[in-house]
């Protein structure tokens, strides 16, 4: 078996509105991992990190700092866009 290199960086191409409505789902959902003992302190880590690296590039990307309104009527639209997004696991 080889091992393989989990140090070695990634990418992967995601549409920025995917990039935002999973960012809000985990910053949502998972914020307060600490109470959740379903899930080990390692799952705990890679959950808050990928959320880390989204936030990254959601502000590289000039998303970030709106007032509540205009992030709430952000994410709506993300939401209807992701309805048009094709998910193999659903078809």
């Amino acid at each position: 078996m080889e091992a393989e290199d989990f140090p070695k960086e990634t990418s992967i191409k995601i549409t920025l509105g995917h990039l935002l409505l999973a960012w809000e789902v985990l910053s949502d959902k998972f914020s307060d991992l600490q109470s959740n003992d379903s899930l080990s302190e390692e799952e705990r880590r890679a959950i808050w990190g990928l959320a880390d690296l989204l936030e990254s590039s959601l502000a590289e990307n000039g998303v970030n700092g709106k007032p509540k309104a205009e992030w709430a009527a952000l994410i709506s639209e993300a939401k209807e866009y992701m309805k048009t997004v094709p998910v193999d696991f659903l078809e």
